[in-house]
């Protein structure tokens, strides 16, 4: 059953969502906007047990937590396709993250398909069917929605079930089952649900080579930002953008003096946020995030992506799933013997004797 009309009543929401209720699969893809505030605005919500779909409005003056509570019980499995942004307003909505969840653009960068490839990109590989994304750029906010935005809406959760379904036996054929498994539960423990404001400076990176001072003055405006931001709900850059934090920055420690103003901050905001904070403790704040000195060390880190991208090749599995760069940076920079890069499912499909060799000369120098 296709509904190609938006649910915008409670009572009408009710009787889809107990219609599905009692499905093992739920497909879920959220539509939102974020061109002028720090949070997702929910716009609509596509939901599919693979024979029946709905799009239902997200911004009527109704309680989704409890609407949504039987959907979300920990023995239903949730598809989503590249989730991290629709799991985030999930959280937003539910306050917690739902536990069985399967990414299909996860699941395929294990079996040999395009790192990050998008859904409508997979469904012409696998099933050589056209999904019209002409719709793309909707204004989700606006009433009414046509049909055409309708259609849109549900073609990105009407495959999910049986897409997911391919991708596990695919899966489980290829015997990376319990690999994707692993990475993915990784990958969602590793997010920060919540914005976690004093570390919002870490997401600059020319922040990092910076002298000391100059830093401690940019992870200062950067936590202060943030914080302003998520206040007011709007952009960050609408505050500051990251150049002018660290222009700021380098200005001050010079001169004592700035000079910036806009229409949401100005500089004796900036002077004094600078003075009241600059004084503190900075146990919070990191060092420069300095690569180990050895003259070798990029040779060392190019021989070991290297050899990591020809263990992706040989196994048909993305090599930016394999071996992050910044997982191999840190490996050698920590010189780590529980890093994920070498421990886990990955240490099922490398030689270790042959990291060993590349790494020696870094970790063992003469």
């Amino acid at each position: 059953m296709l509904d190609t009309s938006l649910i915008t009543e409670k009572k009408k929401i009710e009787f889809f969502i107990k219609k599905i209720t009692n499905s093992e699969t739920i497909s879920i893809d959220i539509e939102f906007m974020r061109r002028n505030t720090f949070f997702p605005e929910p716009c609509v919500i596509q939901l599919s047990n693979g024979n029946m779909h709905a799009c239902i409005d997200l911004t009527l003056e109704v309680d989704y937590k409890t609407l949504f509570k039987s959907i979300f019980k920990e023995d239903k499995k949730i598809i989503l396709h590249s989730c991290r942004q629709d799991l985030e307003i999930l959280y937003m909505i539910l306050g917690f993250i739902p536990q069985n969840i399967f990414d299909t653009q996860f699941a395929a960068s294990f079996l040999g398909f395009k790192y990050q490839i998008g859904y409508a990109e997979l469904i012409k590989e696998i099933y050589n069917i056209d999904i019209d994304k002409t719709e793309k750029m909707t204004d989700w906010r606006k009433r009414p929605l046509s049909k055409k935005q309708i259609n849109y809406a549900l073609n990105d959760v009407k495959h999910l079930n049986r897409l997911s379904k391919y991708l596990t036996d695919k899966l489980i054929e290829t015997k990376k089952i319990d690999y994707f498994n692993e990475e993915f539960t990784n990958y969602l423990n590793d997010i920060e649900w919540s914005p976690n404001i004093n570390d919002a400076w870490k997401k600059i990176k020319a922040i990092n080579n910076l002298n000391k001072k100059t830093r401690e003055v940019a992870q200062i405006l950067s936590i202060w930002r943030e914080s302003k931001a998520i206040d007011k709900n709007i952009p960050r850059n609408w505050i500051m953008n990251e150049k002018e934090i660290i222009e700021i920055s380098k200005n001050y420690v010079s001169s004592k003096k700035i000079s910036f103003h806009n229409k949401n901050v100005n500089s004796i905001e900036i002077l004094k946020i600078i003075e009241k904070n600059e004084n503190l403790d900075k146990k919070n704040y990191n060092e420069e995030n300095k690569k180990p000195y050895n003259s070798n060390y990029k040779k060392i880190a190019d021989d070991l992506y290297e050899y990591f991208k020809s263990v992706s090749l040989k196994n048909n599995i993305s090599y930016q799933i394999v071996s992050p760069k910044k997982m191999i940076i840190n490996y050698l920079k920590n010189q780590d013997d529980n890093s994920r890069l070498i421990n886990g499912w990955r240490k099922e499909i490398i030689d270790i004797n042959k990291i060993s060799k590349i790494t020696n000369p870094l970790f063992n120098p003469d």
